[in-house]
């Protein structure tokens, strides 16, 4: 994989990662005291963030190092891929088609987004497959 998507993947983990995580620990650390917790408080929720952000950005770094593909990350770009081209169409189809139809990004929500995710994985899943036995067929090939 390039060295320009694994260093952005792994930024975009880090970021997500800490930025929940921060207000999950925030909002456990506000239980235990008032609604204001005190700042050493907040101090140890972004320690503890900042440290859990790092570890799946670090995770997500090595993994993607990886040469050969797993069958799960076809089916997850395959997954998300149809996934979003049938959310974006249906969300903002009606809306450019029917501007007057109120409840028109509905399709795209509960209907055509769902519905290329699920498709999406099949797709991914059988292109998957293909590719595996492929590689056993050169693999037959070359040892014969």
């Amino acid at each position: 994989m390039k060295k320009t998507t694994r260093i952005l993947s792994a930024f975009v983990t880090f970021v997500a990662v800490f930025y929940f995580t921060f207000w999950i620990f925030g909002a456990i650390v506000s239980i235990f005291f008032d609604s204001d917790p005190p700042k050493w408080a907040m101090v140890i929720s972004s320690i503890a963030s900042f440290i859990t952000a790092g570890y799946l950005a670090n995770r997500v770094w090595k993994k993607q190092g990886n040469k050969k593909p797993s069958q799960g990350s076809y089916i997850l770009a395959g997954a998300l891929g149809v996934g979003v081209v049938g959310f974006i169409l249906g969300f903002f189809g009606p809306l450019i088609l029917t501007p007057e139809a109120n409840q028109g990004p509905l399709l795209g929500i509960l209907i055509t987004g769902p519905a290329g995710i699920a498709l999406g994985a099949i797709g991914g899943s059988i292109y998957g497959e293909i590719k595996k036995r492929k590689a056993k067929k050169v693999v037959k090939a070359n040892q014969n």
